[in-house]
């Protein structure tokens, strides 16, 4: 199974997750989408803390309009 990244994403729009609310401009971190398997993906906080994991369902959802993937996004190995 290969190794997948985490990249950082900023919120656009408020939403919930994990008992925790995620505001406008908020930074959040989700691994990378496995098109392959569909595994789960973990997703960190901005202080790149684990929070919870969401399916890949739940991360397109996201993706399509509550989050966009940060054009300074180096976070491919969180230290």
């Amino acid at each position: 199974m290969p190794i997948r990244s985490i990249n950082k994403y900023t919120v656009v729009k408020r939403f919930s997750l994990g008992k925790q609310m995620y505001d406008i401009e908020d930074i959040i971190y989700i691994q990378e989408y496995d098109t392959k398997n569909q595994d789960a993906q973990k997703v960190f906080n901005s202080a790149k803390e684990y929070v919870t994991d969401i399916s890949s369902d739940m991360y397109l959802s996201l993706n399509n309009k509550f989050i966009v993937q940060s054009a300074d996004d180096t976070s491919s190995q969180m230290c």
